[in-house]
């Protein structure tokens, strides 16, 4: 029995002893396996890493490039349609309001000639304010002979002009959305379109009557009796306008038609209206007392409409309210419900004035970021203000005719950047009776 448990227990050392060194010979012959694969692993991670880097390279190469492309051509965009200072933008003015009052003399004072067109505003003729646009703005071609789809402008009761009828001297289409183009020419750019596009609400009556220069006399009657007339010169820009209200009292918008002295710049008052931040923290006063301000000291005269529209330093004579709760997609003009619902105040504010003042004007403004060509932006930016305009009309009754549009494009960032910005992509409002009369 001894003999037996001492064989036994030096079988159990022996396999115990034998055991670790098998183990160990085993895991000396698996090592070189071991260390193939993990360094097939190394060379494959390696080999990823060298291609993203790689990729990363031409990504970033690219983007370089791209970035190189657009800023140059950025740089031959504001060659091409670069920002006019002041006194440049008011010696503009004054070219063109030498070509309004000869243009519009005949409408002016004409009652019944020329030729006369009749049509009936349907619902589908105007916008509503959450549309976006059914044309897209588009570059057009720089050989326009007036044929193309891209060579032509719809005015309401002029039908769809061919562009060749609207340019001047040495201009050329640089974008054309159907409803608007925006020309550049010897005194920078310019936006043509139906100015009384606001005007057009369902059910109404539209008369034009069109005279020998291609001026127009428009007027608009709606359902409960009141008239809209309105001069246009043959561009399309709005000249005159008056309105006859239901008990036919007559009060007069505004006049081009009239003659007014050139804008020295420098002689005006420095005092500038500065901006009014309107969003929810804005008190009913705050907004009563904004519409109303204006500089008045040292300013003993009038300007025109054109003058207002088109010269900063002129406008800035009265203050900004910058809407700052209505905000743009990129590309977009449209206006939400949601958004619309914002502007309660600054709607109310607006119809109580022109209750107690029929004749009171309101210019809207339409701002963009600089992303695209400057004459993608200012089509783009007169589209803005004119889907605020709508909004403040459908949803807060301020009368259409008492809101001029304009859009200013990239020229006003509110954030000084080339790079997509919303906060540059905005309204404003200012009250410009005041610079009228």
């Amino acid at each position: 029995m001894n003999q037996i448990l001492k064989s036994t227990t030096a079988l159990v050392m022996l396999i115990s002893f034998a055991l670790p060194q098998m183990a160990l010979a085993q895991a000396g012959e698996a090592d070189p396996q071991a260390e193939r694969a993990e360094q097939q692993v190394r060379q494959q991670q390696q080999k990823a890493a060298e291609q993203a880097a790689a990729k990363a390279e031409r990504k970033a190469e690219r983007k370089a490039e791209r970035k190189e492309e657009r800023k140059a051509e950025r740089a031959a965009d504001r060659q091409d349609a670069p920002k006019l200072t002041s006194q440049q933008q008011a010696d503009r003015a004054a070219r063109l309001a030498a070509d309004s009052a000869a243009a519009a003399a005949e409408a002016a004072d004409s009652a019944g000639q020329g030729e006369v067109t009749l049509q009936k505003i349907e619902k589908g003729d105007r916008r509503r304010s959450d549309q976006e646009f059914e044309t897209a703005v588009n570059p057009a071609p720089r050989d326009n002979d007036g044929m193309s789809d891209l060579g032509k402008v719809a005015l309401f009761g002029l039908g769809v002009l061919a562009v060749s009828q609207l340019l001047k001297n040495n201009e050329r289409v640089v974008t054309n959305s159907g409803d608007r183009m925006v020309v550049q020419g010897d005194n920078g750019l310019r936006i043509l379109k139906d100015d009384d596009a606001l005007l057009y609400r369902p059910g109404g009556e539209v008369r034009t009557s069109t005279f020998a220069d291609r001026s127009t006399r428009t007027n608009v009657t709606y359902t409960d009796g009141s008239q809209v007339v309105t001069i246009r010169a043959a561009d399309g820009r709005v000249l005159r306008r008056t309105r006859i209200l239901p008990d036919g009292r007559q009060v007069l918008l505004f006049d081009d038609t009239r003659a007014v002295e050139p804008v020295e710049v420098s002689r005006l008052p420095s005092y500038r209206g500065g901006s009014i931040r309107y969003d929810d923290s804005l008190s009913q006063d705050e907004l009563r007392l904004a519409l109303r301000g204006t500089q008045t000291d040292g300013l003993n005269r009038r300007f025109s409409l054109a003058q207002i529209r088109n010269i900063d330093a002129v406008r800035r004579l009265v203050p900004e309210i910058s809407v700052e709760n209505v905000r743009f997609e990129s590309g977009s003009s449209a206006v939400r419900a949601d958004q619309a619902r914002e502007l309660a105040a600054l709607g109310r504010a607006m119809r109580r004035a022109i209750e107690a003042s029929p004749g009171e004007v309101f210019l809207i403004e339409g701002h963009t970021d600089a992303v695209g060509t400057a004459g993608y932006n200012l089509a783009l930016s007169d589209r803005r203000a004119e889907t605020v305009a709508l909004a403040l009309s459908e949803y807060f009754g301020v009368p259409p005719e008492n809101m001029v549009v304009q859009g200013y494009g990239e020229s006003d960032l509110k954030v000084p950047t080339d790079a997509a910005e919303p906060a540059n992509r905005r309204v404003a409002v200012r009250r410009i009776t005041p610079l009228l009369n």
